[in-house]
């Protein structure tokens, strides 16, 4: 599709795909219907709700006039012009029916030489080389968050927990301070006010809640399997982990998931048959994202024990692209059964509610006893992004009596995106009722 003929699309139709894709819908099925391509609707999308590595909200751009050198509100250290200026203003044109699709532009720099070497140094697990490496550095840019992650990543592929949770939940804590102190003075404190030179990167919360919720559960992951073990269960472990060598399988994305579940279907089927005692081996690999990891939620998910459905839910806030989505989807599976375990989730572990919402989401069409009630309760939620999920769902599922709730919450929280969308539906619908 053309520019031009892109450029026709009913601005609403746009409108709609991209609230889809917030919702949690999949980009390739809904670029498709609306005749984009699909990374041009996920840059939109991402642009217009600015869910990763960013210290403030769209609006929060809006309202305060921003200086093109000034620093950027998503707290990247750039300055707002070579930032996120032209996103912004791609979106401005947006909702003015005005913008030109056209291929996201490629930052003009990536990350420093001395970032890439440690990203580099564990990719190539020289993880005791990384320690040293990153610890160096850190005297140097004690508040470069890229620095904090690579030391921290080593630490987990090391197995020394601790020091890996500790750094995790450290940086969570410097990047909520960072991002409320960013928000109302408009600079990071850790840096003089007008100086952009020598600016720490740091990584938005979220990013380090999930990091956090890793190691916590990577920690007691290392627990679980005990003594003697099990060699016909570790031989077929030792064959799952072989999805991860790339000299047997060179091809990436999806050619390469092919090939690997192609080759590896027969493993995979045994770890199925094998039952509940290999969940344990299974969840040790988890800790690190890997081509091995994406074929674990789908045997898990064969397992019909309370402890499988509970891993499924504990990896799914990993927020691993693919395996959080395939994890979603087994749970959903579950229909009302699954309504308990999202309860159980929320009664629980609640410094991590955040990383929850897609439990939310799953409740949009299920029509069991207790849903919409639950959804009540969470719009009394401190956490506002599960309160501005909650107010979602609720919307989608055309709860036009729950409307002044709705507008309650959306007051206490700030006008989130979502809930701001579903108080727009519910009211349509009344209208048109009238």
């Amino acid at each position: 599709m053309t520019d031009t003929e892109n450029k026709e699309k009913p601005n609403k139709e746009i409108m709609d795909a991209i609230l889809q894709v917030i919702e949690g819908g999949n980009p390739e099925e809904i670029a498709q219907e609306v005749g984009m391509l699909p990374e041009q609707l996920v840059a939109l999308s991402d642009s217009f709700v600015q869910q990763r590595y960013q210290t403030s909200l769209l609006g929060e751009a809006a309202e305060r006039k921003i200086g093109r050198n000034e620093p950027c509100p998503c707290g990247s250290g750039k300055k707002y012009k070579k930032c996120c200026l032209h996103k912004h203003e791609k979106i401005k044109d947006l909702l003015r029916g005005s913008v030109e699709f056209q291929e996201p532009e490629a930052e003009e720099e990536g990350p420093p030489e001395f970032v890439v070497k440690g990203f580099d140094l564990l990719a190539a697990n020289n993880y005791e080389e990384a320690i040293n490496y990153a610890k160096d550095l850190l005297s140097t840019y004690p508040e470069d968050d890229r620095l904090h992650d690579t030391l921290g990543s080593a630490y987990l592929a090391t197995s020394q927990y601790d020091e890996a949770i500790d750094i995790c939940r450290t940086r969570w804590d410097v990047s909520k301070e960072e991002k409320a102190f960013f928000i109302e003075h408009g600079h990071h404190q850790r840096l003089p006010e007008g100086d952009d030179s020598g600016a720490p990167h740091f990584y938005a919360p979220e990013t380090w809640l999930e990091k956090y919720w890793i190691g916590k559960k990577a920690k007691e992951y290392s627990t679980l399997v005990q003594d003697p073990q099990d060699p016909v269960i570790g031989n077929l472990i030792g064959e799952l982990l072989t999805a991860n060598d790339l000299e047997r399988f060179p091809a990436q994305q999806e050619k390469g998931l092919e090939e690997r579940r192609e080759a590896l279907t027969p493993t995979i089927e045994q770890l199925k048959q094998t039952g509940p005692d290999a969940l344990p081996y299974l969840l040790q690999i988890m800790s690190h994202f890997s081509w091995a990891t994406l074929f674990v939620p789908e045997i898990i998910a064969h397992y019909p024990t309370d402890p499988a459905i509970h891993s499924l839910m504990d990896i799914t806030m990993f927020n691993y692209h693919y395996v959080s989505e395939a994890c979603l989807k087994h749970l959903e599976a579950l229909g009302a059964a699954v309504l308990p375990y999202i309860r159980d989730a929320f009664a629980r572990n609640h410094d991590f509610d955040e990383l929850k919402v897609g439990f939310i989401n799953m409740l949009s069409n299920l029509d069991s006893p207790g849903v919409d009630d639950f959804l009540l309760e969470l719009l009394d939620h401190e956490e506002p992004a599960v309160v501005d999920w909650a107010g979602l769902v609720i919307g989608k599922r055309n709860r036009t009596d729950l409307l002044p709730a709705l507008e309650e919450a959306n007051s206490r929280i700030g006008n989130k995106p979502r809930i701001g969308w579903a108080i727009g539906q519910l009211k349509k619908i009344k209208e048109d009722n009238q």
